[in-house]
C-alpha cells in the first residue's frame, strides 16, 4: 500500500509579510517618486524652449517692422515709464496677451514668487508685467547707458500655477540691442549669465548664481549649456 507524504509546507509569517509589502511600497514610491520628477523635467525643458522660440520670434518681427535693432528708439534709464514706452512701440503688437498687467487691477499682476534660496521677491512697477496666451507670465524692463541698451525678462512658465520659484518654472533672459564692449550679444535672446562658464554659474560667489545659496537667476544658462538639460548636479 503506497504511502502519501505529505510535504512540510511552511508560509510566510505576517511580520514577513508585512516587511515585504513595506519594502515593495518604499521602492514603489522611489520609483513614482523618480518618474514624476523626470516628467517635470522634461516639461519644464520643453516650456524654456518655447519661450526662447516665442521670445525670439517676437523680436524677428519688430525688426522686419521697425528696422534694424541697433537703430530703434530706446528710452533712456531704467524706470516705469522707459520700460512701458519701449513695450507699448516694439513688442506689444507682435505678442498674443491674455492679460496686460498694465490695464488690470488683477492681484496676480503683483505676481509674488521666491528665488532659489528663499527669499521673497515682488517685481516693482519697473517691470512691465503681462501673461501670454497660453498662460505664462512674463515680466520685462529695460536698461539704457550710452554704450549698453538691453531688455530683461523674468518668464514663469506656467504663470499663476505653482510652484512659482527661481530655476523651478521661474527664468531669466536678456535682449541686447547695443553692447559696446559684446557686439556678439547685440541681436540674440541669451539666458542670464550666459557669458560664464558653467562652473562659475553654479559655484562662483555670486548672488545670481544657480545653487541653492542664490538666487538661482542664472539658471537658465547652466540648462542651455547643458545642451538644454537638466543634468544631475542641478539644483531641482
Amino acid at each position: 500500500m503506497r504511502k502519501l507524504i505529505k510535504a512540510d509546507k511552511k508560509g510566510f509569517t505576517l511580520a514577513e509579510t508585512l516587511i515585504a509589502l513595506t519594502l515593495i511600497g518604499v521602492i514603489a514610491a522611489m520609483v513614482m517618486s523618480n518618474l514624476i520628477a523626470n516628467t517635470m523635467k522634461q516639461q519644464t525643458i520643453a516650456k524654456l524652449q518655447k519661450t526662447n522660440t516665442v521670445l525670439s520670434q517676437v523680436f524677428k518681427k519688430t525688426e522686419v517692422f521697425n528696422g534694424f535693432h541697433n537703430y530703434w528708439d530706446f528710452p533712456a534709464g531704467s524706470g516705469e515709464q522707459a520700460t512701458n514706452a519701449f513695450f507699448d512701440d516694439y513688442l506689444k503688437s507682435y505678442l498674443v496677451l491674455m492679460e496686460d498687467c498694465k490695464e488690470s487691477k488683477d492681484k496676480e499682476c503683483e505676481f509674488k514668487f521666491k528665488e532659489l534660496n528663499g527669499t521673497e521677491k515682488t517685481l516693482d512697477a519697473s517691470w512691465r508685467k503681462f501673461y501670454l496666451n497660453d498662460g505664462m507670465f512674463v515680466g520685462m524692463k529695460t536698461e539704457s547707458t550710452d554704450d549698453n541698451k538691453v531688455i530683461r525678462f523674468y518668464v514663469d512658465l506656467n504663470g499663476k500655477k505653482y510652484s512659482n520659484t527661481v530655476a523651478r518654472d521661474i527664468f531669466m533672459f536678456e535682449y541686447w540691442a547695443q553692447n559696446k564692449e559684446h557686439p556678439d550679444y547685440e541681436g540674440k535672446l541669451l539666458p542670464y549669465g550666459h557669458e560664464f562658464t558653467k562652473e562659475k554659474l553654479i559655484t562662483a560667489d555670486n548672488t545670481n548664481n544657480c545653487n541653492k545659496s542664490q538666487s538661482g537667476n542664472y539658471c537658465a544658462a547652466v540648462i542651455v549649456k547643458d545642451d538644454w538639460k537638466i543634468s544631475d548636479d542641478y539644483p531641482w
